[in-house]
């Protein structure tokens, strides 16, 4: 996987690995992943030097912070 920020998007793409041996004989083969690349789109609020990314048993999870000032402000207010 790659993760990169490109105007405004966080772009996740994927290569495929090329196989090396042609002589690999499959009784059966479910499925192939092909490569693929999909972008979103960041809002400003979010940190971008803060993203971060971690791959756990076949999930990708992907982890946008918000920028502090972008983070609501709790106040409490006393009652009179």
């Amino acid at each position: 996987f790659t993760l990169n920020i490109e105007d405004g998007h966080l772009v996740i793409a994927y290569k495929a690995p090329e196989e090396t041996a042609n002589n690999i004989q499959y009784a059966r083969k479910e499925f192939t992943l092909p490569s693929f690349s999909r972008s979103f789109f960041l809002d400003d609020k979010v940190s971008t030097d803060n993203i971060q990314a971690k791959y756990e048993q076949g999930i990708l999870k992907v982890l946008l912070p918000k920028k502090a000032e972008a983070q609501p402000v709790q106040k409490q207010i006393s009652i009179q």
